[in-house]
């Protein structure tokens, strides 16, 4: 699975703390980034929890991608 953000995109100085709770980045290119610094952190530890892993790949004025994995388990004897 992957989002696609066109926004600012995180600088690199950034791309290490992005998912610590209530880290808020600035960037000369935005004056003020809104939200609490919770919502990148609470979905982390939701995909870790579900056994995935999550990946940002971001380019500073262009946006940003997080891909995120989750296992998929399947059940043989399914009964209707």
């Amino acid at each position: 699975m992957e989002v696609i953000d066109t926004g600012i995109g995180i600088p690199e100085n950034s791309k290490s703390k992005i998912f610590q709770q209530f880290y808020k980045m600035s960037t000369p290119l935005k004056s003020e980034v809104g939200g609490t610094g919770l919502g990148l952190s609470i979905t982390k530890q939701l995909v870790e929890i579900l056994g995935g892993k999550i990946i940002l790949k971001s380019e500073l004025g262009k946006g940003s991608v997080f891909y995120f994995t989750l296992p998929i388990k399947y059940k043989k004897d399914v009964k209707k």
